[in-house]
């Protein structure tokens, strides 16, 4: 049979069952991030984003390039009026202390479907054990102790509320692609206000800093104060080395596309 190289993601949300007073404010959650996910990627779709195992999305697409795109579209909705306001309801929600494991997995399917539970291959076992690797990470929050290296301990997402883990058929593969984006959403990003700029900037590249800084809430300055600050944050920041860092990631997904689809199937 033909195999088809995949990326599935697999967003599983955390501690669902404390969190929440009943299984369906999870739930609404899910669907609302699987439906944000199907809309934006419906022409690379393979499998479309879906509820499984009650606590947790997985969809798949045929573009390594889009897993970029898909964790970065996450933080913008998380963090976008829209969501909050959709479940102003949830304290979780609008104190942003909802965390998600954010599993990626890189393989091929075996099975084409737009029913989650009939597709299978290694790209989806990658996400979903992806996501119990980060679960495991955050757990133990093994971050920067010297037995990282002697003990196969790994990267902790500590700012970002969707824990990233990356798993390829080729361990190594996996590993350089969760190191970049560790490197790019989590090092490169000194606080909450470079956060939000990062964002805002990623999200509107066409923005003046008066723009950025009104999506930032610096609504009752000034126009010549809200240029400044954001001048000010512009260059305390490493905006430029994350961005270099994004377009890395986007190369080495490109190139690592082509490499699985000149490898032979079985």
């Amino acid at each position: 049979m033909q195999k088809e190289a995949a990326l599935f993601v697999y967003i599983d949300i955390s501690n669902s069952r404390t969190i929440f007073q009943a299984m369906s404010e999870g739930t609404a959650i899910l669907n609302d991030f699987a439906d944000m996910l199907n809309t934006a990627y419906k022409d690379i779709l393979i499998t479309p984003f879906s509820i499984k195992d009650g606590d947790a999305i997985v969809g798949g697409v045929r573009d390594f390039t889009a897993l970029l795109h898909i964790y970065s579209n996450c933080l913008t909705h998380y963090y976008s009026e829209d969501f909050k306001t959709s479940f102003k309801h949830l304290p979780a929600v609008q104190n942003e202390t909802l965390n998600f494991y954010f599993g990626a997995g890189i393989g091929y399917i075996d099975t084409q479907s737009d029913n989650i539970n009939i597709v299978n291959g290694t790209s989806i076992i990658n996400a979903i054990e992806a996501s119990n690797i980060a679960k495991t990470i955050t757990k133990s929050q093994t971050n920067q102790k010297k037995s990282a290296v002697s003990n196969n301990e790994n990267y902790f997402f500590a700012k970002q509320p969707f824990k990233f883990y990356c798993l390829a058929d080729s361990q190594s593969f996996g590993n350089v692609i969760t190191a970049l984006f560790f490197l790019a959403f989590e090092q490169l990003i000194r606080s909450d206000k470079q956060q939000q700029l990062f964002r805002v900037k990623d999200e509107h590249p066409e923005y003046s800093n008066i723009e950025i800084g009104m999506e930032m809430g610096y609504n009752t300055l000034s126009k010549a104060d809200i240029s400044s600050r954001i001048s000010v944050l512009m260059a305390n920041s490493d905006y430029y080395l994350y961005t270099k860092v994004r377009q890395d990631i986007i190369h080495f997904l490109v190139d690592l596309q082509k490499i699985m689809k000149g490898a032979p199937n079985d």
